[in-house]
């Protein structure tokens, strides 16, 4: 019994790892499970994303979900996504997950150590608050979204 419940931890672990794997191969991240986005607004972000990263090896997710886990700050959550989904380059820890939580109304951005210099936690709540938050309240997701990646960019070289 102890074998066959190691024997399960192992393929459990295996199978995550490949989930992980297959989001960077396919540098999927426009992770978007609440529909926030139009499927050409969607292609239009991660356009956008990939050249950034092409240009500077910089990695961004966005990442929404319709509520946060019971007792969890967006911050902490976002942070805890980043790491699990391995966001930016391990060597230069140069990632960064832009959080929205629909019906919390909670954005965050989690950066990593390499990124903390440029995207500091007051540029991450200017752009939070002076860009997204006004297009979110009209309904403007996508514009919202596009214009905080256009900020990003410009801090982060």
């Amino acid at each position: 019994m102890k074998n066959f419940i190691l024997f399960l931890c192992f393929i459990f672990t295996i199978s995550c790892k490949q989930d992980v794997s297959n989001l960077e191969k396919n540098e999927n991240f426009i992770q978007d499970y609440t529909n926030l986005f139009s499927t050409t607004e969607a292609k239009f972000l991660l356009e956008k994303i990939k050249n950034h990263q092409f240009k500077t090896s910089n990695q961004i997710c966005i990442y929404t979900i319709d509520s946060l886990p019971k007792n969890v700050t967006a911050l902490n959550h976002a942070t805890l996504l980043a790491t699990q989904l391995g966001v930016g380059l391990k060597e230069k820890n140069n990632g960064l997950l832009l959080l929205i939580s629909r019906y919390d109304r909670a954005i965050a951005i989690a950066t990593g150590i390499g990124t903390e210099k440029q995207i500091t936690d007051t540029v991450a709540y200017t752009i939070i608050e002076n860009t997204i938050v006004p297009n979110f309240k009209n309904q403007e997701f996508y514009k919202g979204v596009s214009i905080a990646l256009d900020s990003i960019f410009v801090k982060w070289n």
